[in-house]
């Protein structure tokens, strides 16, 4: 869960979250989503899967620690990007709950003046 507000906002303004994994990761860029602005404030979900694929003594298992390294908060209009605000996942996030986490937080996000 990523929240926060923007100032400056536009009609068709756009919030964007991008989760990005490490450079060793099978997909670097992971899931992400959007959310149309509404008012002054945001919140954005993006499910992900914590759980990973890996060999164990030549078994196939699941572990439970993949994490993003970072997440990627971009608002938007149109073409054009405003504001871009990258997140350290280990800094920038805390676990909310059993099954997901929140950042620490509120992001602000700066339109044009």
């Amino acid at each position: 869960m990523v929240k926060g507000e923007h100032q400056s906002p536009h009609r068709d303004g756009v919030v964007r979250v991008q989760l990005v994994y490490s450079k060793h990761s099978k997909d670097e860029n992971g899931e992400s989503g959007e959310v149309r602005l509404e008012g002054e404030s945001f919140r954005i979900r993006i499910p992900f899967l914590t759980q990973s694929r890996a060999p164990v003594l030549g078994l196939n298992s699941f572990k439970c620690d993949l994490r993003p390294k970072t997440v990627v908060v971009t608002l938007l209009s149109g073409d054009h990007e405003y504001d871009r605000v990258s997140l350290d996942w280990a800094k920038g996030f805390k676990m909310a709950d059993p099954t997901a986490y929140a950042s620490r937080s509120e992001l602000l996000l700066h339109g044009t003046p």
